[in-house]
């Protein structure tokens, strides 16, 4: 079982906008909630990986103004190149935003080679039509349809992506705002297959993750205000409550979606990182948020960050439900 063939789009304050990264919504977030810690700094988890009994998680940092991909090995600070050397084939994690905000994938294949992919979010493609880059060459749908893909996964190897249709409009500011109004899956060759907003939805602020394996077998997470994913077609919705789904995962028959809940249905607030087995709740922890989950045989690893307000957003992981703290 491959588990991060799957990975995130980590939007958590602008998600509305959806058009950057979660680092602007931090740094907003930081200016307006405490201003005695605006300039702290904050990071958080996107990916945990476990390979030959290394512990691998990447995730954010943004402190004054600058924001870079963190990465932590074993509990401590590490840097890409040692990073990357210990993440096993076929196996990838999240990177931060690039230079021109766009969100940041590595996989590494079979053979040991690295692929790095990169989406645009929201207003990256002026002409709004779908594409992607593979190694700083971009591809492009080949179609006319608006939108975005943020999140890709893997099987054997090929991509398979996903994203949201939507259209755009004059923003408040000049330019073009985007708003998205339908999620999708595309296999990179045939017509993308749009995906029905379940009846629970309140609102569609994007896709959040991807999740595949085999052919003919795939899991969406869903930004609809409340947790959930589809099945291929098929929405599945885990709580009434207000929350998100910013992984999912398969081991044998069993389906794992971590991400996080709000018992208050707040949207901004005060969450509880959780996890999902076949729609059971787990609960984590309180003031916590979760993005990133592997199972290693019966251990269960789940990255993301500790604090009640993205100002006091601090890096962790937990394993079998044990917090560990990270490094800032």
């Amino acid at each position: 079982m491959n588990l991060c063939r799957t990975f995130t789009a980590f939007t958590l304050v602008l998600r509305k906008a959806f058009i950057l990264f979660v680092v602007v919504g931090l740094l907003a977030g930081c200016k307006k909630n405490n201003s005695a810690v605006k300039d702290d700094p904050l990071a958080g988890g996107y990916s945990i990986l476990v390979n030959n009994g290394n512990i691998l998680v990447s995730g954010f940092k943004s402190e004054k103004g600058t924001v870079s991909t963190k990465y932590w090995v074993n509990g401590e600070s590490g840097d890409q190149s040692k990073f990357t050397q210990l993440v096993g084939n076929q196996q990838a994690y999240r990177q931060a935003v690039d230079e021109r905000y766009r969100t940041g994938y590595m996989y590494k294949d079979r053979n040991g080679e690295i692929q790095r992919y990169r989406f645009e979010q929201g207003n990256g493609g002026e002409d709004g039509q779908i594409r992607y880059y593979k190694n700083n060459s971009m591809v492009q749908m080949g179609n006319d349809s608006i939108g975005v893909m943020t999140s890709v996964t893997f099987y054997n190897d090929k991509p398979y992506f996903a994203g949201s249709l939507g259209k755009k409009s004059p923003g408040i500011t000049g330019g073009t705002s985007y708003s998205p109004k339908k999620a999708f899956i595309w296999d990179g060759d045939s017509p993308l297959t749009e995906l029905l907003l379940p009846a629970e939805s309140t609102l569609f602020w994007g896709v959040s993750t991807v999740y595949s394996n085999s052919p003919n077998e795939f899991y969406v997470g869903g930004l609809c205000g409340v947790p959930m994913y589809w099945k291929n077609t098929d929405p599945v919705v885990l709580d009434k409550r207000f929350g998100e789904v910013w992984q999912i995962t398969k081991s044998g028959s069993d389906i794992y979606a971590v991400g996080l809940i709000n018992k208050h249905n707040s949207n901004s607030t005060g969450h509880t990182a959780c996890f999902w087995k076949n729609g059971t709740l787990y609960e984590l922890e309180d003031n916590a948020q979760a993005y990133g989950i592997f199972l290693d045989g019966n251990d269960i690893y789940v990255t993301g960050s500790v604090g009640n307000v993205p100002a006091r957003y601090r890096p962790c992981y937990w394993k079998n439900g044990v917090r560990v703290d990270l490094p800032m």
